[in-house]
């Protein structure tokens, strides 16, 4: 069983990539547990008919008592029509409402509740996807890199700056659990956004951070209005451009093709002076 991160800023297509990771290996045949790890808990609507109950809520329903909690609770295998025999279950962390408590805690809770269930020796994943609201790196959000559930991490991000310093952010959670946890960065997934000479940005970024780009992604209309209709793209248009380069990218995942390393640190200061550079 292989685990993997996907971390990126709200709304920069964290969620898609994992999604259509999730679907392009199952079409392998492959089984994935997909993660959702965002208070949204809207990270696998791409791959089910309905909203599965956030785990942090049935917790609660239950006032916390793990032993009263079934799988079928928490758990839900998408009925999406992957070739091959694979499957895809999903389930959603959750977290607490608007302005009480830390949105970290569902992420903290969901996993501990998963392990508690054995979820992962019933269902036997050949894949395990975190999909991880990175706005934050508090301790709830950065536990899947700072106890080892996440052997490797992948941030998706654009060449805006926003997106990179969620990502430097990232990488220093990565940097800073490495010894600990044998945490690993991936790389990084690059949703263009169409910012002047943006290609060029995140190449220089990802050299001078020690990593490596997997996967560059253009603006995608096509990708938008298949989110909107709660689809991937391989059930739309599986001749696209768009569905070809998510295959690439779920093969370079599952097959160790990725360059695994300790990223480089970076601050605030030296982001904003390296960046503005390309955009004044």
């Amino acid at each position: 069983m292989k685990q993997i991160a996907f971390y990126g800023k709200g709304g920069i297509g964290k969620s898609t990539a994992a999604t259509h990771v999730a679907y392009a290996l199952a079409n392998q045949g492959k089984t994935v547990l997909q993660v959702g790890c965002d208070p949204q808990a809207d990270s696998t609507a791409n791959l089910l008919a309905e909203f599965p109950k956030p785990i942090l809520d049935v917790l609660a329903e239950h006032d916390f008592e793990y032993e009263d909690i079934s799988v079928d609770e928490i758990l839900i295998q998408s009925r999406r029509p992957f070739d091959n025999g694979g499957s895809v279950f999903c389930t959603e962390a959750g977290g607490p409402e608007p302005g009480v408590g830390c949105g970290g805690k569902g992420v903290i809770e969901a996993i501990k509740t998963l392990k508690h269930l054995k979820v992962f020796n019933e269902i036997k994943p050949d894949l395990v996807i975190y999909d991880i609201l990175g706005d934050v790196v508090c301790g709830g959000f950065s536990m899947p890199i700072r106890d080892g559930y996440a052997e490797e991490t992948y941030i998706v991000t654009s060449g805006e700056l926003e997106a990179l310093y969620q990502a430097v952010n990232v990488m220093g959670a990565v940097r800073r659990f490495s010894t600990r946890s044998g945490a690993r960065l991936g790389g990084l997934v690059v949703n263009l956004r169409g910012l002047k000479d943006e290609q060029e940005i995140v190449t220089d970024f990802a050299a001078q951070m020690g990593t490596r780009i997997i996967a560059l992604n253009p603006y995608s209309q096509l990708i938008k209005e298949c989110g909107g209709a709660a689809k991937t793209v391989f059930e739309e248009h599986p001749d696209s451009a768009e569905a070809e380069e998510y295959r690439r990218l779920a093969a370079t995942i599952i097959g160790g093709d990725c360059e695994l390393g300790v990223p480089g640190t970076m601050t605030f200061e030296e982001l904003y002076d390296w960046w503005s550079g390309y955009v004044n």
